[in-house]
This record gives structure tokens, sequence and C-alpha cells, in this order.
């Protein structure tokens, strides 16, 4: 057995060997640890003289070990100030955490690091210090971003926040943001907090949208309680983007306001007044029509009276009647008269819905001149107007000569109510040939009356329109012929104007036609029957049926006269009544009759009388095209619009 302690051999030998053994084994893992470790590492002396640094930290700054261990620390620092900070930290016995530094590297350029460094002290003095280096490059870089994000969203022309956490506190609220939502003070406070009126609203949940995915909404509607608690209506137009974008990020919300309260405002007036607009053009759409309609049920009362008045006239004259000669004819100029107002009523209410159809026909123009000098003659005369004609020969032109007379008459008409009796008229017409008309007919009416105001000539062509009256002027009208006569020329696509030099200096109004009209109403003409037909060769049954029994018995008297037999009944049951034993040749039936209308009474008519050929004619005071259009549609073959001239009733007994 060994005793001594110092033989190889003895088991204490072996085991101090060993151990040390293992102290070695563990100093090299040490060594290799701190000298391959992934940080930087380094250790300085108390005076600041580098002691030592591992791989790491020479690799990150790229020196070698001669060129950085044994000089100073403070040589690699580029801010004194910061370094001093250390030293003096450390050298008082302080730890060091995420201490930002910039250090110098060998290629000149800086690098940002952040330090962990505590001191070893013996007897109270620092012998040594130990330095953990990390690279904090792009820890700076992000630090940078989010300070220029601050500094932008501060300096930022328009509102803007950025919150964060769950509750979404405010870590930045510029300015203009603050202005916006009538708050100050709002960093460091939560929203719900800061907006109690806006915590459980969709303010509220669009924040938690925006935490997770970009949200844009253009219109969010608010209620800011404002100082003296009242809530005040506004609307925001919000842009709202996450914070952190990846796990670990800080959670939050950045949030771009634009009041757009004034012109969500300005967008509803506009839409409140195109609605009050749309509704203002339905309502007068309802009024135009219920105009014509009243229009055309002015033109069918009035004509029910003149019917009767006509026929009357057309059996006196008819008779050869001589007794009250004179006063027969102030009646038949005066129902003229009459007759032309209620024609004028009826087509300026076909004009302004465009069913005016114009029927063309190539002819001088001094065809339809001179029927409208015929047409306004006997107020010419009456009030002792001089008439002077200049018409160029050889005009051609193409278009709707009755519509054209009926212009020209109503200006020449205009001119003799507005010029004080003893006046002078001219009608001119040539053809135009310079300028941007040229080729196109001109026709003028001037005057020498009372003239029109500047402000007049733009509205004197509007419906209704009237100029001031004088004592003389007994025959105003309805104001609705130069209406007509803008409607017309229009539709012929020409233009008509109103010229004078003032109030009581006389006016000229002229019209202006192309060579060929334009229109896109216009249809062939059907040649007008000029004279009265010849009596019928043989004696037709004709029932005449109408409440107006003036108006009956004096259109069957207008037959009787012409040789036919003819049977007069006011109501549509006697009518019925006495079809079958009838057996009507021709059958007249007025369309507003009581109890069946005058279509109901065709219809019956034609059961009743089976296949007996009865032609039937409608008579009525309504002259529109759907009034004509529905009589066809019920197998009328001719409407006629009273009155009915005695040609009208002529060809009517002599039709085959």
């Amino acid at each position: 057995m060994l005793t001594n302690p110092d033989h190889p051999d003895h088991p204490e030998t072996a085991r101090r060997k060993e151990v040390e053994l293992a102290l070695r084994r563990r100093e090299q893992e040490f060594a290799d640890f701190v000298e391959n470790a992934a940080e930087g590492l380094h250790r300085v002396a108390g005076d600041g003289i580098i002691l030592w640094a591992n791989r790491a930290e020479l690799q990150m700054l790229g020196y070698a070990w001669e060129e950085y261990v044994g000089r100073h620390i403070a040589d690699f620092h580029v801010d004194a100030p910061v370094i001093a900070h250390i030293l003096n930290t450390l050298a008082s016995g302080g730890t060091l955490y995420d201490q930002p530094a910039r250090l110098r590297c060998k290629d000149g350029s800086i690098k940002h690091v952040v330090i962990h460094s505590n001191g070893y002290f013996e007897d109270g003095q620092l012998r040594y210090t130990r330095c953990f280096t990390r690279d904090a490059t792009e820890r700076h870089q992000r630090d940078e971003a989010l300070a220029q994000r601050d500094r932008m969203l501060r300096g930022a022309p328009m509102a803007a926040a950025l919150l964060v956490g769950p509750d979404f506190s405010f870590r930045l609220a510029n300015r203009r943001y603050c202005e916006l939502m009538d708050r100050s003070d709002l960093e460091g406070r939560a929203f719900g907090e800061a907006f109690l009126e806006l915590r459980d609203g969709e303010a509220m949940r669009l924040l938690e949208q925006g935490s997770v995915a970009s949200v844009a909404v253009d219109e969010l509607r608010v209620e800011l309680a404002r100082a003296d608690g009242s809530l005040e209506e506004r609307f925001l137009k919000l842009s709202l983007e996450p914070l952190g974008s990846t796990p670990g990020d800080e959670q939050g919300v950045i949030v771009v306001a634009v009041d757009v309260t004034a012109e969500v405002r300005s967008r509803r007036g506009l839409e409140r007044a195109h609605a009050e607009r749309e509704q203002l053009l339905v309502e007068l759409t309802a009024a135009n029509r219920t105009k014509d309609e009243f229009l055309a049920m002015l033109g069918h009362e009035l004509r029910n009276p003149l019917s009767p008045i006509v026929t009357a006239l057309q059996l006196m004259r008819m008779r050869g009647e001589t007794g009250a000669a004179r006063e027969r004819e102030i009646i038949e100029r005066q129902v003229d008269h009459l007759v032309r107002l209620v024609d004028d009523l009826l087509d300026v209410a076909r004009a302004t819905r465009g069913q005016i159809e114009l029927k063309f026909e190539r002819i001088d123009i001094a065809q339809p001149l001179a029927k409208a000098v015929e047409m306004a003659g006997v107020l010419l005369e009456r009030r002792r107007h001089r008439l002077a004609l200049d018409i160029q020969p050889g005009l051609l032109w193409e278009g709707d000569p009755v519509r054209l007379a009926q212009v020209v008459s109503n200006l020449l008409t205009n001119a003799a109510r507005y010029t004080e009796p003893g006046g002078q008229v001219a009608l001119r017409a040539r053809r135009e040939t310079a300028g941007p008309h040229a080729g196109w007919l001109r026709i003028s009416v001037q005057d020498n009356g009372i003239g029109l105001a500047p402000d007049m000539l733009t509205q004197v062509f509007g419906l209704f329109f009237q100029a001031r009256r004088s004592v003389e002027r007994s025959q105003g009208g309805l104001g609705i012929g130069l209406a007509l006569v803008k409607n017309i020329v229009e539709l012929h696509g020409g233009t008509v104007q109103a010229h004078s030099a003032g109030v009581g200096r006389g006016s000229e109004f002229v019209v202006l036609l192309p060579a060929v009209s334009t229109a896109t109403h216009a249809t062939p003409a059907v040649p007008l029957v000029t004279a009265m037909a010849p009596a019928p060769a043989a004696c037709k049954r004709i029932m005449i049926v109408d409440d107006n029994a003036d108006a009956a018995e004096t259109l069957g008297l207008l037959l009787t006269a012409h040789g036919h037999q003819v049977e007069v009944f006011n109501d549509p049951v006697s009518a019925l009544a006495q079809v079958e034993r009838i057996q009507p040749d021709i059958a007249v039936l007025d369309i507003g009759l009581p109890v069946l209308d005058g279509y109901q009474l065709a219809a019956r008519m034609r059961a009743l009388l089976g296949s007996h050929r009865c032609r039937l004619f409608a008579l009525t005071g309504y002259g529109q095209e759907a009034d004509l259009a529905r009589s066809q549609e019920a197998g009328f073959e001719r409407h006629l619009v009273k009155p009915i001239t005695a040609e009208q009733v002529a060809q009517l007994a002599a039709a085959p």
C-alpha cells in the first residue's frame, strides 16, 4: 500500500490529475466559447485600454487583433460624451443595458451598436470591465424610420394620429387631428376615454379592423361632443393602416382623416335640389298635360256651339235669304274669327308636343302669301291700314303651304292689332343672296305700330305673351299667334326674329326658311278640294246622332238641302231603337254623347245592322292626333271636327 501522496501511482495523485485535466478542458471550452461566440465580446482595463476582444467583435468592426487590442476604447467611439458616460458609469459600479453607441470601423464607416457591460473590482478598484457588443444597425434603421414616420405624421398637412395597444392609446396626434376632432392633450389617452361618444360606435369598430388590415372609408358620419355638451354632426374620410406587420411587432393603427362635412352637405344640398327639380319637372309635365287636355276640351266646348251657327249661316246662304244681310255678314266675320281662335288653341297644343304634321308641296311662294293676305284682310280693312306688297316673282319653295299661310296670316294679324288705325303694314318676300342664309327664303312683315321694348324682343314668341293694349285695340287675341308662328317655322327648319327700334317706333318680324325644309314630320301633300262637290247622283239615307240639338238639326237641314233622306236623333238610345228600321247608308255620330259615347254607339249599330253596309263618320270637337287615331281604331271612316263647312258637307254626302 502506497502512503506517499506524491507518488505517481498514489490514488490521490490520480484524482488530482483528473481534476486538473477537467479544469484545463473547461478552460479550453470556455475560451472557445467566448472566442467563437456570435456576439462581440471585449474586456477593457480600468484605465480604458482594451485587454481582449473575441473574433465576432473584431469581424464586426473589421480590425485585426493587434489593431484593436491594446488601444484605448475611446479611440473607436464616435461620440466622446457617450464613451465618457459609459466609463464613468462602470467606474462607479454601475451596469449598462442596451446602451446605444456608435463605433468607428476600420473602413471608416460607422456601426450602430448596443452595449451590455459591468465591472470587476478588487479592493474597491475597477480592474476591468466585461462588455457585450451587439450590431444594432437594423434596429437603428428601424428606429430612424419610426422617428421619421412620427415626424412626418406630426408635420402632415392633414389630420393624422397613431394609436397603440388593445385600448388604442394615442401615442401621437398631430395638431390638425386635434383641431379636426376638437380635442387637446390626446397623447397618452385611450380613444374610448378621449371620445366617450364614439367608443361604442362605428369609429371603434373601424379602429379594430384597421389594426389588422388596411381600411378606407369615404364618408363616416360621427357626432362629436362640443364643449357645451351638444353633439355636432361631422363627416370624415378615413384611411387606416395597421402598425405591426409581423408577429411580435407592436400592435396599433395609423389614422389619417379628412373633414368632408362641407362637401357632403353641399352634395346633399345638390341632391335635394335635384330631387326637387325632378319633382318640379313631374309637376310641370303634369301641368302641361293638364293644359293640353284643357285646350282640347276648350276647343271641343267652343266648337259645339259654333257648329250649328256655321251650319245655319250656310243654310241661309244656300236658300238665298236676303233679310238682315248686313247682320249676317257681321255674324259670319265674328264666327270666322272664333273658329280661327279655336284652331290656334288646338294647333299650339299640338305644336308644343311636336304633333303637327306638315304636308309638303313645291309651290310659288306667292300662293300661300296671297292666302295669308286674304285671311288677314278683313282686320286690315276694318282698321283702315294700308298694306304694301313686295313679293319677288318666281320664288319657288318646298314646304307646307297651308301652314305657311297660317304663319304669315298671324304676323299680318298681329301687325294690324298692334298698329293704330290708319297705319302702314308691309309684306315682303325675297331670296337671300348673301350671308349665312344665302339661298333661303326671307319673308318680313313690317308695321309702324306701337313697337316693342328691348326686353320684349326675346319674350314676344312666348306662349300667351301679351304686349300692352291700347284703347283702340279691341281685338286683343289670346297671345298664342306668335308662339304658333315660331313652332311652325322651326318645324320647317327655319327661324323667326323680332326687330323694333323701341316703343312707338314700329316692329318687323322676319321669317327665314330653307329652300327645301328639313322637317322630320312631313308627308306628301294631299290635293286640296277647292270647289264644292257636285250634288250626289242618288239619295242616301243618313242618320245624325248629336246631343247638341241645334247642331244636329242644322246639319240635317244642310244634308236634306242636298237631296238626302235624313233622320236626326239627340240621344244614342233613341237612335239604336230606330237603326234597324232606317237601315242608314251613312251615320254621323257625335263622339261625346251621354250614356253611350260615339265609339260604343258605333259598335252596337254594326251589331244590329249585321251585313248591311253603313259608313260611319265621327263628328266631334276633339281634333288632335290621338283623337283621329282612336276614331280610326273604332272603325270610323271619317273624323269631322266641328264646326264643319259646306264643302265638307257636300263631300260627305257625295262620297261613294
